[in-house]
């Protein structure tokens, strides 16, 4: 049993993450002669159905605002890909902070509703275009 747990919202309004361009499908857990091991059946979500991916993601959470690295957990209908070092959207950005299991420290969790490009979204051409005939 953990000695403390904390889950909480984080409001992106006071930060700008920064995608490194890496993300990757979460692979379900396997039990395997050599112990528990991520296997080859990809992760869903169980509302929405969409498999679950973890995207690096920089936040400035470090000491004096440094950037450090986390992997962000969420699920999507299709694989995103984010440019390397350009800014993204957390939607509904949790954190879960808990004792560390080597009994060292903290483990750190961070997962969100969706992971986007940052800024204006965009539309299809003819979506654009009918806005403009208006």
């Amino acid at each position: 049993m953990a000695l403390f747990e904390f889950t909480g919202t984080l409001d992106g309004s006071d930060y700008t993450p920064v995608a490194t361009g890496h993300v990757a499908a979460v692979m379900q857990w396997e039990d395997t002669a050599n112990g528990r091991r991520p296997g080859s059946t990809p992760e869903v979500d169980e509302v929405t159905g969409a498999r679950v991916y973890v995207a690096d993601v920089m936040l400035p959470l470090g000491r004096d605002g440094r950037p450090e690295l986390f992997g962000v957990r969420f699920a999507a209908a299709d694989e995103p890909e984010f440019a390397p070092y350009a800014p993204v959207e957390l939607v509904g950005l949790r954190v879960k902070v808990r004792a560390s299991r080597t009994g060292k420290g903290v483990d750190v969790s961070f997962t969100a509703n969706a992971v986007r490009p940052a800024g204006p979204q965009r539309t299809g051409r003819r979506s654009a275009e009918q806005t403009e005939a208006a």
